[in-house]
């Protein structure tokens, strides 16, 4: 008995040993299989390197989708937020970069470039006060921090604090080169110092970004016209360059310090308030009053009654807008604009005969304006009205002179669409999407016509391009309900 007893408790050691070895040997399998399910990330800096590749070749979706991936990789780096938030702000996507700032800056509260992101995106919704406090703040964190002061002059620009704005732009001059600080410092100066304004435009290198170099060329143009007038006449044609445009805080300025001159004749005073006044209208400040002295001044001048009704349109007056623009072609029978204005307003009402009149009639004092033909052919195909009859005859017509006119391809394909000449159709829209590939309007007529011929492969990924290069965001919505039905047409065919 007491052998068996030994040999139960030997045999007992030996089964504990092998049960031992055999749990050890498992869980070394068992964490060889976890280490194979969880590979070790890339390294932080490789995957913000491949998002900022995708970025640059337009593939947002695919580089945000690498950041937020980084980013729960990283759980405390602030860096794929940063990049994300920068890369939604290029495409004018205001909420998503918001949230993408300040998740970065939950990681890193004092983070310079995230404050600064945020600040830019609050002051494209519109609210200076909040992005005025977070320039400020990025400022303090980072004055070295490129551009910083030139986004705070903007802030102080958009507030109409032009003193402060001039002192923010001639700052970030002191701590670093600055293309966009230099425009605007040239733009300030233009109406009081043409010389100091000639000195900044200088300063500008040769290879800054497009829109600073039109900018550069617009003003320059406008100073060299202005060249040998008065000092008020020169801040009036700086006003008025930069309500062309569309510059308002800007188009103030000048306009102000010219209105100021008292010995400008009431012609030209008119001239400055009605300008101002609609500059202050497009800005959203009140500009009745500014309206009303201008005609005081000059009840011969077309200007403030064609500015009030664009301004009484807007507001849907649409009664006391329709009197004034008629008051103001009256006034200039040889300028097309108050005809224009009044087919906006027609078609605005739903009146579309009367809308094509007026068309019709601004292109009759203007027959060489290519562009006021294009209004028309808009005109046409955005309603889908007299399609056969007029608007295709017009978009041919226009293809006819300028046959690499992608507008007027993209028009034409449209409304041939429209009218089921599918074969035409699908032609001129390809050959305007290849001419501009940025026209993001073609890109989406072509887009529809995939969808509506069955070609949801290719209408799914010209509806996925649009949502990544859409870069003014006027189709983004749009194309991605296309991408939700061309989704739910596909799940169905599964089914």
């Amino acid at each position: 008995m007491a052998v068996l007893s030994f040999m139960m408790i030997k045999l007992s050691n030996r089964v504990i040993i092998t049960l031992i070895v055999w749990l050890t040997i498992g869980f070394g399998l068992v964490a060889c299989q976890s280490d194979e399910a969880t590979p070790t990330p890339e390294p932080l800096a490789t995957l913000l390197d491949q998002a900022r590749d995708l970025a640059d070749d337009q593939q947002y979706n695919e580089a945000v989708a690498v950041l937020e991936a980084a980013a729960e990789n990283y759980p405390t780096a602030a860096g794929p937020l940063i990049q994300a938030g920068q890369i939604y702000l290029r495409q004018q996507q205001l909420l998503p970069a918001e949230d993408a700032f300040n998740r970065a800056l939950a990681r890193d509260l004092e983070n310079p470039l995230a404050t600064a992101g945020l600040a830019e995106t609050i002051l494209r919704q519109g609210n200076t006060l909040q992005a005025l406090s977070l320039w400020k703040e990025a400022a303090t964190l980072d004055p070295e921090l490129p551009g910083i002061y030139s986004g705070l002059g903007r802030v102080y620009l958009a507030r109409l604090e032009f003193d402060e704005a001039e002192e923010a732009f001639s700052e970030q001059l002191t701590h670093q080169a600055d293309a966009e600080a230099t425009w605007y410092l040239a733009a300030l100066s233009a109406p009081v110092d043409e010389e100091a304004a000639r000195a900044y435009l200088a300063e500008l290198p040769t290879d800054m970004p497009d829109h600073l170099a039109a900018q550069y060329d617009y003003l320059t143009a406008t100073l060299d016209t202005a060249e040998n007038g008065s000092p008020d006449e020169r801040a009036q044609a700086i006003g008025i360059a930069m309500v062309q445009i569309e510059a308002w805080p800007l188009a103030i300025y000048a306009l102000q310090i010219a209105a100021d001159d008292d010995t400008a004749s009431d012609a030209a005073k008119s001239e400055t308030l009605a300008f101002l006044g609609h500059a202050l209208a497009q800005y959203g400040r009140p500009a009745l009053d500014m309206f009303r002295q201008a005609e005081v001044l000059d009840g011969s001048s077309a200007l403030p009654a064609y500015f009030q009704g664009i301004y009484l349109r807007q507001q849907k007056a649409f009664g006391v807008a329709e009197d004034m623009l008629l008051r103001a072609a009256n006034l200039d029978e040889n300028n097309p604009a108050p005809f224009v204005e009044l087919a906006k307003l027609k078609t605005e009402q739903g009146f579309l005969s009367d809308a094509e009149a007026y068309y019709m009639k601004a292109v009759e004092v203007a027959p060489e304006d290519i562009d006021l033909q294009l209004l028309q052919a808009n005109f046409y195909a955005g309603r889908s009205y007299r399609l056969e009859e007029a608007g295709i005859p017009l978009a041919e017509a226009l293809v006819g002179i300028d046959e690499d006119n992608a507008e007027a391809l993209d028009l034409l394909g449209w409304m041939q669409f429209l009218t089921g000449h599918l074969e035409d159709a699908e032609s001129n829209l390809s050959r305007a999407v290849e001419l501009d590939p940025q026209f993001m309007r073609a890109r989406f007529h072509l887009a529809r016509f995939f969808e509506a011929q069955g070609q949801l492969t290719d209408a799914y990924k010209a509806y996925q391009a649009i949502t990544e290069q859409d870069l003014t965001g006027n189709y983004r919505a749009a194309a991605w309900e296309g991408i939700y039905r061309i989704e739910g047409q596909l799940d169905e065919a599964e089914k």
